[in-house]
């Protein structure tokens, strides 16, 4: 059986360790994965110590793909709850959500706010009350150069 807690701390090292080749950026994994009080402004599971970091980042691995027709028929979708928490979590510490996230054998993918200023494949979703972007976060990195660090 897999625990949900390794399967976390296995997803978490391995967006870190793309993070870190596609940014050149020192990304660690949060102490505690981000449960620590929002006094430490340490909230999401990823982040650049000793930075002002400008997104608060959570990342997901889960089995079977969310990004999907549960967006629609769904009571509640799994990737709108990963969203609102990177949202709450974001809010906590000051910062823009991010969401990583993938399925077994997928992409990377990337739940953003900020319109996208590149040609490039991504998808709108609105989410009442919800407004956020979605996209590979190879493409993401690639076409939007985003900053992490103020």
């Amino acid at each position: 059986m897999v625990d949900s807690r390794d399967k976390g701390a296995r997803a978490e090292a391995q967006a870190r360790k793309l993070l870190k080749e596609l940014t050149k950026l020192g990304w660690e994994r949060t102490p505690g994965s981000g449960a620590l009080n929002e006094k430490h402004g340490l909230k999401g599971d990823i982040y650049v110590p000793n930075e002002k970091n400008i997104y608060c980042v959570e990342v997901k691995h889960y089995k079977d793909e969310h990004f999907n027709t549960s967006l629609f028929t769904g009571k509640n979708p799994q990737l709108i709850e990963w969203w609102e928490q990177a949202v709450r979590q974001g809010n906590q510490t000051s910062r823009l959500p991010l969401l990583i996230f993938k399925h077994d054998r997928s992409k990377w993918f990337v739940a953003f706010t900020e319109m996208p200023t590149s040609a490039y494949r991504y998808v709108f979703v609105n989410f009442e009350p919800y407004e956020f972007y979605v996209a590979t976060l190879e493409d993401w990195i690639q076409y939007e150069d985003p900053k992490f660090i103020a």
